[in-house]
């Protein structure tokens, strides 16, 4: 049964449409939300995005634009019953990209780079998921109603609209690698401190380089005046009196070699022009000011990762007609462009590249095979040399 033949059995509302759905994909949905919702959440939270994923699915794949999409739209759905179920108030640890680390079995271990490890289905979520879509009790049809109002809306294409936590893209990024923003706070305080104290030390040792090169050159004027040329003191020398000494503590002399003073309410008289031979006094140098440190550059953000799941697709056809099918490109980290080839030219994809602005985004990639005759192709993901295989068959 193709995914076409599928949805408009569950549309139908046929059970056998919800278990063959169940049978085809829960697999692959229950080891995303295992990435998903990885400990400390508790051991039932990716069933119950698994269950409520088939609930959402019985009640919205009626506006599925595209039915040959259904694999895609199952973990779009699923998706967001994770980042539901992780909330807001969910520990910081929790919120993290998918493909980092696989918790199977309780134990944690690196996922490789082109695949998840495959979670094993817990043996009671089949009948759970049936059963829950058959029940027709009130209470039965009140939850179906509650869990497809939480799905929220959904867009034109029939995908659900992506569920994005509250707060500024900063502090998603904050509670994905707390660890990493710690140290980053921490370097900062350090880095900050340091130019502190490095300015501080600075200004004071400017300060007594100032003050000693003033004392040093009151000291050498002093000498000056009071022996010239080096030698010793000249009697015959007069010291000039200080500046806003009284004119009637002056000596007629000294005030005939100073000039005539300003009485108060007295004009003052023009002083006579210095003669152009006499040397000007040439002015002191004044301190250079100190140099302000320049800017740092701005860092452009550290560039990301790529995930693909699934890492393998496999498709069958009527000979002549065409074959579609679809894998998820997830960016861990930080933002990353990517460009996608295939091996085969029977093979084609679309988005064949494009660009994922921050980590946590992700794409759809549609798979679509026309051929007369079985095949074999790899598609390659750059960056990070990813391979989805693509197997695909005639039917008879």
């Amino acid at each position: 049964m193709q995914d076409r033949e599928l949805v408009a059995a569950i549309v139908a509302g046929e059970g056998g449409g919800l278990a063959e759905a169940y049978d085809r994909y829960a697999a692959a949905l229950y080891t995303y939300c295992r990435f998903m919702l990885p400990d400390p959440c508790p051991p039932g939270a990716a069933a119950d995005a698994v269950a409520d994923t088939f609930i959402v699915a019985a009640a919205k794949v009626q506006g599925l634009r595209d039915p040959d999409q259904l694999r895609a739209w199952l973990h779009a759905v699923a998706r967001n019953e994770c980042l539901r179920q992780l909330g807001p108030a969910a520990p910081a640890s929790a919120v993290r990209p998918v493909g980092a680390v696989a918790v199977v079995g309780g134990a944690a271990r690196t996922a490789p780079d082109d695949a998840m490890p495959e979670a094993s289905l817990p043996a009671d979520l089949r009948e759970r998921v049936l059963t829950e879509g058959a029940d027709n009790t009130p209470t039965g049809r009140a939850h179906r109603v509650s869990v497809t109002h939480r799905a929220g809306q959904f867009g034109p294409t029939g995908f659900p609209k992506p569920v994005i936590p509250p707060g500024p893209r900063w502090w998603h990024e904050v509670r994905r690698h707390p660890l990493a923003a710690a140290v980053a706070a921490v370097t900062a305080a350090v880095i900050v401190g340091g130019i502190a104290a490095l300015l501080l030390a600075d200004g004071s040792h400017r300060a007594r380089a100032s003050t000693v090169a003033l004392g040093r050159a009151t000291f050498e004027t002093s000498a000056a005046a009071s022996s010239p040329a080096g030698g010793p003191a000249s009697p015959s020398r007069k010291p000039t009196p200080a500046a806003g000494a009284s004119s009637a503590s002056m000596s007629p002399a000294d005030r005939l070699a100073t000039g005539p003073s300003t009485s108060p309410g007295m004009p003052r008289s023009p002083s006579p022009a210095r003669s152009s031979s006499s040397p000007s006094p040439s002015p002191s140098p004044s301190p250079s000011p100190s140099p302000s440190p320049s800017p740092s550059p701005s860092r452009s953000p550290t560039p990301g990762t790529l995930r693909v799941a699934p890492n393998k697709l496999v498709l069958s056809a009527v000979s002549g007609k065409p074959a579609s099918g679809t894998f998820i490109l997830t960016a861990v980290g930080g933002p990353v462009k990517f460009v996608l080839h295939s091996s085969s030219a029977k093979v084609t994809v679309s988005p064949a590249s494009g660009s994922l602005g921050f980590g946590g985004s992700w794409v759809t990639v549609t798979v679509t095979v026309r051929s007369l005759v079985a095949l074999n192709a790899q598609i390659t993901v750059d960056p990070g040399n990813l391979v989805v295989t693509v197997v695909f068959s005639i039917k008879a």
